[in-house]
């Protein structure tokens, strides 16, 4: 068990940390416009409560817009709105009936759960319909009431979705250059620090985040104004892989007792390339083109120069030497590509072979979206055991609403659907910080309220800042975004006629017996990271292993190279190592260990796999110019490596000591042999890279070997 105190201490400092870089004023003034209109419009006819409805649509469609980019950004406010009309209609018509009431907030429960499993994007829907059905519960509308009021609510968001479209014509690309930028500038910094004793790749996540991007374009560019990102994008790639090369190259020169003038002269390069790097970045962040001095292209030439006449020293400072010779080079291509303007593309320049668009509503997105909710209707999925959980406490929260003396009721359902997540982490500090941020916003609206006596007017005025407020701060800290939204409630709601100002003390009480429920429903049925964490390491594996028979493959076969499949691999890799990571820092905060995989053992294997991802990515940069390798050893390790890594994969899975691996360094000895007879350094990569590749699956093997020898039920304390 890992000390509580240490738990409750980082659930603490997560639930107070102030991020000042979370506040976005042009966020909060776009989406309280949206906010606003319905509210004016209708105090200004004289049915304020009509404008609550709208209010309350447009203010979760604001929100749901920061989900995807362009067209998956408005797909998610156009289902979003829909979601919470339909939701309130239900909601209206049920609430006049306990039993109907609660079971409709059952189904409601366990197809949010399970449609979590989508993304963030459908983890948004689906919680917005859950709570716009609790809101409109509280009343007991007609049917035509109802179907009114979904209509209003449907409207508000749609008008929100219209108000926040019809901007993007005005943007120039900040989206795409922000996150290009961003990429830019983790390269730069990698380069600078150049990693020589972690031997770790460049972050692959800004690339991933850029790749998103481009592939969702604004519907209103032409293809020639994108096709300059996506440029900068397959620069910014190469210019990774290159990175990487270099850092290995630095690593085996450090290595050799003769290697110190070209190991010095690789690190100046990485320094000139960190100026070239934060130059492009800042031009992107200012929509200008890069302001590199001549000087820093002189020096990046003189260190290549130097490094050339060192480059006889080794077949390592040959290859040292080539990976230095394509850095310049992709420098240089993308301070062009970043210094044309957008406007200045060619209206039909063709998208490069690996561009793509994002389809929102393709037979196979469908397909897939389907085929996902299906695989976690089971009690085997994490998002399937959250679906039973939220529901069967949706059920008891409904239940309290109807039988408890609380007013306002709903709040107890409201917060216990907020504040429940898949995660123990994110229940347990969002639990915490909406049951603070309600009770202080409860106490806020209620000292407005008796300080200023409101009218109608003011309670207007006092909405649309609160509204503001919380969208402008939503990403600095959730308690004190909480705080808004509970002022913006009472606020909206004593607008439109109800005395919300007089029923401060019960809905704190509801919202502290509603959190309590969502935290107790999840200590008795919880999900633990340490379920998750073997098998999100065994997918990474398991992508690691294709990866890497892709890429040596390709020395092999030069003519079945297939660049689109390769690329694939690595982002698959990429995406495994990121929720890999994600589940391992949410063990570190959970408090119970695991005892077949232990914290520091998680840790080990993914150190050990990024080893390994970054000598396939050097492997892979340098195969345009490498020789054929005819050796059938190359083609034997390839594919034992291949299953080396899926016996670590099923050991994880299994939850079983790893079965005796192939003769990795017999094989790779082997090569080397051979490689040494007749290749020359073009081809000397594969020496190095292999060398690498084995030394992280061994590494793996004895890690897992070592936790069954000696079961532990401790981890990295948090």
């Amino acid at each position: 068990m890992a000390p509580a105190g240490g738990v409750i201490g980082r659930i603490v400092r997560e639930t107070s940390q102030i991020d000042r870089m979370g506040i976005e004023p042009w966020f909060g003034v776009r989406c309280t416009i949206g906010v606003a209109i319905p509210l004016v419009v209708s105090y200004a006819a004289g049915h304020p409560l009509s404008g609550v409805s709208a209010a309350i649509g447009a203010l979760v469609v604001g929100f749901a817009s920061r989900q995807g980019v362009y067209r998956t950004r408005a797909a998610a406010m156009l289902f979003t709105s829909a979601a919470t009309g339909i939701s309130a209609f239900v909601g209206s018509i049920s609430g006049g009936y306990p039993v109907l009431s609660v079971a409709i907030a059952v189904v409601w429960g366990l197809a949010f759960g399970v449609l979590a499993s989508l993304g963030p994007s459908a983890n948004a829907v689906g919680l917005n319909a859950v709570i716009a059905l609790l809101i409109f519960g509280q009343f007991g509308f007609t049917p035509a009431e109802a179907a009114q009021q979904a209509l209003l609510v449907f409207g508000g968001g749609a008008l929100q979705t219209l108000l926040l479209v019809s901007i993007w014509p005005l943007q120039r690309f900040s989206a795409e250059r922000a996150v290009l930028a961003k990429a830019y500038r983790a390269l730069a910094a990698y380069a600078e620090n150049n990693p020589l004793t972690q031997l770790q790749s460049p972050d692959a996540q800004p690339l991933s985040d850029v790749g998103d991007t481009l592939a969702d374009p604004q519907p209103f560019a032409k293809r020639g104004e994108t096709a300059v990102f996506e440029a900068l994008l397959a620069e910014a790639e190469r210019i990774r892989a290159t990175l990487g090369a270099l850092v290995t190259d630095r690593y085996l020169l450090d290595a050799q007792a003769t290697g110190d003038a070209a190991e010095h002269t690789v690190r100046d390069i990485g320094a000139c390339a960190h100026d070239v790097l934060g130059a492009i970045a800042d031009a992107l962040e200012n929509a200008r083109a890069p302001a590199v001095p001549a000087a820093t292209w002189k020096s990046l030439d003189a260190h290549v120069a130097a490094l050339e006449k060192q480059g006889s020293a080794s077949i390592i400072a040959a290859q040292a030497v080539e990976d230095a010779r394509a850095l310049a080079g992709q420098l240089r291509a993308a301070w062009r590509a970043a210094t044309t303007p957008a406007d200045a593309g060619a209206a039909n320049a063709a998208p490069p072979a690996q561009s793509h668009t994002a389809q929102l509503f393709g037979p196979t997105v469908i397909a897939d979206a389907l085929d996902t909710l299906r695989a976690n209707c089971s009690l085997g999925s994490v998002y399937g055991q959250h679906a039973l959980r939220l529901a069967a406490t949706l059920a008891i929260a409904q239940t309290a609403a109807h039988l408890l003396p609380v007013q306002r009721g709903y709040w107890i359902a409201l917060t216990a659907a907020i504040v429940l997540r898949p995660d123990f982490t994110t229940t347990f500090t969002r639990g915490f910080a909406r049951v603070a941020g309600t009770v202080a916003g409860a106490g806020v609206a209620s000292l407005v309220a008796l300080v200023l006596h409101p009218g109608a007017e003011t309670y207007l005025v006092l909405a649309i800042i609160a509204a503001g407020i919380g969208y402008t701060i939503f990403s600095v800290n959730y308690a004190v975004y909480t705080i808004t939204i509970t002022a913006y409630v009472v606020f909206l709601l004593a607008f439109g006629g109800l005395p919300e100002q007089t029923a401060v003390l019960d809905r704190v009480v509801a919202t502290l017996i509603g959190g309590v429920l969502a935290l107790a429903a999840y200590v008795v049925w919880p999900t633990w990271a340490r379920t998750r964490v073997p098998l999100e390491l065994a997918t990474v594996l398991d992508a690691a292993g294709a990866y890497s028979r892709l890429v040596l493959g390709a020395y092999a076969d030069p003519r079945g190279r297939n660049d689109r499949a390769i690329r694939a691999a690595q982002i698959a890799v990429r995406r495994a190592r990121t929720n890999a990571e994600a589940s391992v820092d949410r063990l570190l905060s959970e408090p119970v260990r695991p005892r077949a995989l232990t914290v520091r053992a998680a840790l080990g294997i993914l150190a050990a796999a990024r080893r390994f991802g970054l000598a396939t990515l050097t492997a892979q940069s340098r195969l345009p110019r490498a020789a054929v390798v005819s050796h059938h050893t190359l083609e034997t390790l390839a594919g034992a490596l291949d299953q080396g890594l899926h016996t670590l994969s099923s050991a994880l899975r299994e939850r079983a000591e790893p079965k005796p691996l192939p003769r990795l360094r017999d094989m790779q000895i082997a090569l080397k042999k051979e490689l040494d007879r007749d290749a020359g350094s073009d081809v000397a990569v594969l020496v190095s890279e292999t060398d690498l590749m084995v030394d992280s699956v061994n590494m793996m093997a004895d890690v897992l070997r070592k936790v069954e020898r000696e079961p532990m039920n401790e981890g990295i304390a948090p």
